[in-house]
């Protein structure tokens, strides 16, 4: 094996060890045989999926251990890498499994042919019939699904593609963050930077705008650390690097550009911070322009588009929309939690605000005082400004411009970032700790004990020992997490009766149609269905003069139905 083989083998390992473990895990789901729609089977298929993963990590955390005890160096190195791609394949794998799990006996998505499922599926119904799409939406899923059906997959069926294509989304979110931020830090800290906002933000119902959030992030920080390196590349080396991070951000742009939008400002001015001013300045510029020559390959098309659209006018107006403004907590996964004036987002436990807040703001004062020249840091703070000037500005024209304009789902990236942010402030807190604690095992392993005998081990052992086991430890913490948060959110999305106003709804809806060979799906309630729409048509909302806004707590007195209220100008 030539130098550049051993140099990129160990990072292809880490892609087919990640993709198979979250797709592998995903497969499992179809040898759960609970039924999905009764309680005590959703809870046995949980706990069957649980086993499976705990037996799972277990083995990975013995190869691992085996290796940093038993092997040399470089297998030591290697296996945390492949047990970090691992554990985060297997992570969102778990969400793929309870999805699977959750549809079981039905062909049909989440949802059905409810929500974004409806323009989305007529979208890919244009593709399939003339190849092309009439809207400003981003393209990259409906063509996906539409051009699957095409090629004969699926019984040409966009409907059934669409399926499978999320559940597919879902579990390589996992291994696709910790892949990208690999390309900027060590394996256990990508892990844990790839892989809890990933799982924080998991929304099976469109798995494609958290996907493209959690790979942005660290896409922007290797390019503010290639900008900033770019004067010590060749001219060649250079043009590809940034031709290559822009085709990164091109084709990221296709399936969801919101979070590019929303990012701009911040990482216009994080650029200029990086921006090599003394040592190679039209470097730079060739780094820069490069970048963007790649993303107008991939996405210059779609973002003409996009520019011609700037008229349409968001006026969604949700319990989201009409939440305070400063609120970063957690978000419901029902509509229960509108059910009264006041009960959401509550009162957090310090001053109003809620743990999380607390923690992560905590968070990001240490990541900006102990990393704010490191391009990792900047990163997500570049983006976490922006999203929060962002929203700010938005919502303050809302009631004058009658538009939302998408506001409310700012609180992601604000999420997203402020959770990166705080797990860079353990790295680098660990960090500046490691040469104390090394000094004080040191001074430690010099004392004497009572009866004049040097203490043992030696410094170098201990020392040896502690970082030979802090990969377990953090491989087994990660995958406690992702078995955990995978287990909350798989249980959320199990059907649940509409009545009970639960994200299970979503669930719910998918086993109510026909399947496509006239028969109702196993798990129909009483057995009863409709049947699907043979042709799903996209429809534009209609724009109103004034925007409507969802009061859930106020109902009607008859048939329980939502009073809207108009929000007038006065």
């Amino acid at each position: 094996m030539g130098p550049k083989a051993r140099r990129w083998a160990p990072a292809f390992g880490e892609i087919a060890v990640g993709v198979a473990a979250a797709l592998g895990f995903t497969y499992l789901g179809l040898g759960v045989d609970n039924s999905p729609v009764t309680r005590v089977g959703q809870v046995s298929g949980l706990s069957n999926l649980q086993l499976w993963f705990a037996l799972l990590v277990l083995a990975v955390l013995a190869a691992v251990g085996w290796a940093t005890v038993r092997a040399g160096e470089r297998v030591r190195k290697l296996s945390v890498r492949l047990g970090a791609a691992a554990v985060a394949g297997l992570s969102t794998g778990f969400l793929g499994a309870a999805q699977v799990f959750a549809l079981r006996g039905t062909p049909w998505p989440l949802n059905g042919p409810y929500g974004d499922n409806n323009r989305i599926l007529g979208w890919a119904e244009e593709v399939l019939h003339t190849g092309a799409m009439d809207a400003f939406y981003p393209p990259g899923v409906p063509y996906s699904i539409g051009y699957l059906a095409k090629a004969g997959l699926f019984d040409g069926e966009p409907a059934l593609a669409f399926k499978w294509v999320f559940i597919a989304l879902v579990a390589l979110t996992g291994p696709a963050a910790y892949l990208f931020w690999r390309m900027s830090v060590t394996p256990l800290p990508a892990l844990a930077l790839g892989l809890l906002p990933a799982l924080q933000q998991t929304l099976p119902h469109k798995p494609y705008s958290p996907l493209v959030l959690v790979l942005i992030v660290p896409l922007i920080a290797k390019l503010l650390l290639w900008l900033r390196a770019s004067p010590q590349f060749t001219t060649r080396g250079t043009v590809l690097r940034g031709g290559f991070l822009g085709l990164l951000f091109g084709l990221l742009f296709l399936v969801y550009s919101g979070w590019h939008l929303w990012s701009l400002p911040g990482v216009l001015v994080a650029v200029l911070f990086f921006y090599p001013w003394r040592t190679g300045r039209l470097r730079g510029l060739a780094f820069l322009g490069s970048s963007l020559l790649g993303f107008l390959l991939v996405a210059g098309v779609y973002l003409r588009v996009l520019l011609g659209a700037t008229s349409t006018r968001d006026q969604w107006c949700s319990g989201y929309t009409l939440t305070e403004p400063g609120y970063i907590g957690t978000t419901p996964l029902s509509s229960r939690a509108w059910d009264e004036p006041g009960e959401y987002p509550g009162f957090g436990e310090f001053a109003g605000l809620h743990m999380y807040a607390v923690v992560v703001l905590v968070g990001l004062g240490f990541a900006v005082a102990l990393g704010l020249r490191k391009a990792v840091v900047v990163a997500p703070l570049a983006c976490f400004a922006s999203a929060w000037l962002i929203r700010f500005w938005l919502a303050g024209h809302m009631e004058a411009d009658q538009q939302v304009q998408l506001f409310p789902r700012t609180i992601m990236q604000i999420q997203v970032t402020l959770t990166a942010l705080t797990v860079l402030a353990c790295v680098l807190a660990a960090q500046r700790l490691a040469p104390l604690v090394k000094r004080l095992r040191s001074a430690d392993a010099e004392t004497e004990t009572e009866d004049g005998s040097e203490a043992k081990p030696t410094a170098k052992g201990a020392s040896t020992e502690a970082r030979r086991f802090t990969a377990v430890g953090v491989l087994l913490a990660m995958a406690l997490a992702g078995g955990m948060i995978g287990s909350f959110f798989g249980n959320q999305y199990l059907p649940t009766h509409p009545d009970e106003k639960l994200a299970g709804t979503l669930a719910w809806q998918a086993h109510q149609f026909r399947k496509p060979d006239g028969d109702c799906p196993k798990y129909a309630n009483f057995g009863k269905c409709k049947p699907f729409p043979a042709r799903t048509v996209a429809e534009e909302p209609v724009e109103v003069e004034w925007m409507v806004c969802e009061y859930p707590w106020r109902k009607a007195t008859e048939g329980g139905s939502i009073v809207l209220d108009l929000m007038t100008r006065p």
